[in-house]
């Protein structure tokens, strides 16, 4: 256990080790704990020798009740105590995970956390955060990585300084966790001889978190019954893993253009100068191109970098796997390609039915705004192509059979119990299953405009047409173009005739 003077010599070690320049803006990342208090207190007692400017940012995880607001009254309160700026923001990290869709809790209340105080950081023009990660963090971080298969970069854990992981803005301020050397033991006897009081978290006791379980049950379990010095040994791990990545970092640059072209539209790497370099470089050559179309490496693991190992050593032309984050690598023309599929675009919904009636002569028009769409409607002419006379052409253009829709529609978007007759099928479907099928993305179903009538959706725009409203040779046809308005929002009107 170190001294008071000795922690604050650790991390005024650090600071020097990274030529942390004077006026240095530091957001401090303050939960309450032992930890985060003592890289406060510490930077505050040095911030007169190293000219920092030190921010205090403390991000209310609001899932524990009255503890979460006195633990913010409690930063608040140190802040103040000392002099020292504070932000506090209160954001809930269920709503967070399911408005993004991850699986894990603890993954979505860390990046919830990390965008807090990015945007701290942002909004005062600071260099880099300060966390208060120990050397226990350290041990467990690796540790939980081994169970999940990491390869070497999982292994190195977590560095000194760091350029922002993720997520957006990108690139953020640096990350610094000068007490890597030290332990939380080292932490409470600080605090405790500045006769500064902490706050205990009761999350860091809850079961259903895996990093609780390793921390209270596998690493205590591991130094009984294997190695009393397992901490210090997944601590020395960290450091070979990380000299390591460093090294195999290095020689990939050194022959990164001769294997790499990047574009706009994403990564190729030169398949066969990829199969003869090392397979350690091959791996790293893999996660570069999948950081350089993402920007990160979140969700790859060693998983994908297997199947596109298997993908790249088969040799078969045209055959393609999916990534996380919609990144898709194809084996074409001896490359590997990497890009990332189109983000699918933002539709505006469609509240209520709108009722239309139909044009009924040839050359008759209807142009009208329905909610925030704008709908065109032709009667076309004997021999008329369905382009012709349309501005608008291509998925959000139908061509129907005008005498199989009858004299009225309806425009409104999907309800419960909806089927459909998608055209080349001879029965129906539930419109659930034909979305899935067609693998339209859920944030998406209910902001797709459908054309009704009496006998049922005749087409759901963007996408399909029913197979009973396909044209027939020599009968009347309608064209109807559908697309969003720009900045309407009024109800669709029809002049009568």
């Amino acid at each position: 256990m170190t001294s008071p003077t000795a922690l604050e010599r650790r991390v005024a070690g650090s600071l020097r080790r990274h030529s942390f320049s004077p006026g240095t803006g530091l957001v401090v990342g303050a939960s309450g704990g032992p930890d985060s208090t003592a890289i406060l207190r510490c930077l505050h007692r040095l911030r007169g020798e190293f000219s920092l400017n030190l921010h205090v940012a403390h991000l209310n995880h609001d899932f524990r009740g009255a503890e979460a607001d006195h633990d913010a009254a409690f930063v608040q309160h140190l802040a103040d105590g000392l002099g020292l700026p504070c932000s506090i923001d209160k954001q809930d990290p269920i709503a967070y995970q399911r408005e993004r869709g991850i699986s894990s809790f603890e993954q979505a209340a860390r990046e919830m956390r990390y965008t807090f105080l990015a945007s701290v950081a942002l909004s005062i023009g600071a260099d880099a955060i300060a966390l208060g990660h120990t050397s226990n963090d350290q041990s467990e971080t690796v540790l939980i990585h081994m169970l999940r298969g990491s390869g070497l970069h999982g292994l190195r854990g977590m560095a000194e300084v760091a350029e922002w992981p993720w997520p957006e803005p990108r690139p953020g301020p640096l990350l610094f966790r000068p007490l890597l050397g030290s332990s939380k033991e080292d932490t409470i006897a600080y605090c405790r001889s500045l006769g500064q009081t902490y706050r205990e978290d009761s999350g860091n006791y809850m079961w259903r978190f895996t990093r609780n379980k390793v921390r209270h049950d596998l690493l205590p379990r591991l130094a009984r019954d294997y190695n009393p010095r397992v901490k210090e040994a997944l601590e020395r791990l960290s450091r070979v893993a990380s000299a390591q990545v460093d090294y195999i970092e290095e020689e990939l640059e050194a022959r990164w253009d001769q294997i790499a072209e990047e574009t706009d539209g994403g990564v190729s790497l030169h398949a066969f100068a990829l199969a003869s370099i090392h397979p350690a470089l091959q791996r790293e050559a893999l996660r570069k191109a999948f950081v350089s179309v993402t920007g990160d490496s979140r969700s790859m693991g060693e998983n994908h970098v297997e199947a596109i190992l298997s993908l790249l050593h088969r040799g078969r032309g045209g055959r393609s796997i999916n990534l996380p984050r919609d990144v898709r690598v194809v084996l074409q023309g001896g490359r590997l390609q990497f890009s990332v599929a189109a983000s699918p675009p933002v539709l505006p919904r469609l509240f209520g039915e709108h009722p239309l009636r139909l044009p009924s002569e040839p050359g008759e028009v209807f142009d009208a705004v329905v909610g925030e769409w704008r709908l065109r409607m032709e009667i076309l002419q004997s021999g008329q192509s369905k382009d012709e006379g349309f501005a608008d052409s291509g998925d959000f253009t139908a061509r129907l059979d005008r005498d199989a829709m009858g004299a009225t529609a309806t425009i409104r978007s999907r309800l419960a119990g909806d089927r459909f007759q998608p055209i080349g099928m001879a029965g129906s479907k539930k419109l659930q299953d034909f979305f899935t099928d067609a693998k339209v993305p859920r944030e998406q179903r209910d902001s797709i405009p459908l054309l009704v009538t009496d006998r049922g959706i005749v087409w759901v725009v963007g996408h399909r047409i029913a197979d009973w409203a396909r044209t027939r040779e020599d009968a009347p046809s309608v064209s109807v173009s559908m697309k969003p308005s720009e900045g309407s929002s009024r109800v669709a009107t029809q002049p009568e005739g």
